[in-house]
């Protein structure tokens, strides 16, 4: 089973910036835009490719950065509505809603943020991220979703063909699963480690 593929935005949100400014650059020239993060905007914007800020998107005030960025009805409902029941693409199309079909997303490990227990903070730990990383894996059959920067090449190697093989989308769905997994593991362990800290 393949998918056409239907060119429209793609949501870049990475802590591994590896390769992502030349995937964007080819995302780009295959008719993507790109809605950027803060963080990877100011990677995308040093090698000279425009982006859409993702505050532009998700219309959240500037208010609360460090605990709200793309917590979003307008950007999650990009990635989650499904494109083959008419009255939710119509409801999107009324409500201006941008058709994320594609999340580049991962983040980091917990060890290189968080030092010192005192480090455990809103500011270090990833919600946004991972709230994306699902939805978008959850919705599979619709958006591709690019954890590892390995898997660059592959991804514009399938966006270039007429069609996305089912098989392609799936991996990559699994592939992200296990890097929410892992993070959830990696915070488990932690809190675990500095039980005692944590309850002062």
């Amino acid at each position: 089973m393949k998918n056409k593929i239907k060119k429209g935005f793609v949501l870049a949100s990475v802590f591994d910036k590896k390769g992502i400014a030349d995937f964007a650059k080819k995302l780009k020239t295959l008719g993507y835009e790109i809605i950027s993060t803060e963080g990877t905007g100011k990677e995308l914007a040093k090698n000279g490719i425009t982006f859409i800020p993702a505050q532009k998107v998700s219309k959240n005030p500037n208010k609360l950065k460090d605990c709200v960025k793309t917590i979003s009805f307008r950007i999650e409902a990009g990635i989650l509505f499904d494109r083959l029941d008419q009255k939710q693409v119509k409801e999107a199309k009324e409500l201006s809603i941008k058709p994320v079909d594609i999340v580049v997303c991962n983040f980091p490990p917990i060890k290189k943020v968080v030092k010192k227990p005192q480090d455990f903070n809103i500011k270090n730990i990833d919600v946004g991220g991972p709230l994306m990383v699902r939805a978008a894996a959850t919705n599979f059959r619709h958006v591709l979703v690019v954890v590892d920067p390995d898997d660059y090449d592959d991804v514009i190697g399938n966006l270039s063909k007429k069609a996305i093989p089912y098989e392609f989308r799936k991996y990559l769905a699994i592939k992200a699963f296990s890097h929410t997994r892992l993070y959830d593991q990696q915070i488990i362990q932690y809190l675990r480690k500095y039980e005692n800290f944590l309850k002062r």
